[in-house]
């Protein structure tokens, strides 16, 4: 978080042991692009400024594709094609 600018909207930080470590940065940006590229600028500072990340380098730097997760999960918790709620009554006045 120390590494942050306040351009970069950093929010929250994750950190995952491993092997390998994975570091999640949550910002507040205008787009996928934009947060990107303030996360990779936010982990190359700290990998440059922090003694204890010395030798350390960035093998990936970038935004997972979690469609397919959350799908799974609509199907899962719903067997009747995703819906995770009633749809209203058709024969009421509620629509």
């Amino acid at each position: 978080m120390s590494c942050a600018t306040d351009e970069d909207r950093l929010e929250h930080v994750m950190v995952h042991a491993g092997p390998p470590p994975t570091v999640g940065l949550f910002l507040a940006a205008e787009s996928l692009e934009r947060a990107e590229r303030a996360a990779c600028g936010v982990v190359r500072r700290a990998l440059d400024r922090r003694p204890e990340f010395a030798g350390t380098s960035v093998v990936f730097c970038g935004t997972p594709f979690l469609a397919p997760y959350y799908e799974q999960l609509l199907t899962s918790a719903s067997p009747g094609g995703g819906l995770l709620m009633t749809p209203p009554d058709q024969d009421s006045a509620e629509r």
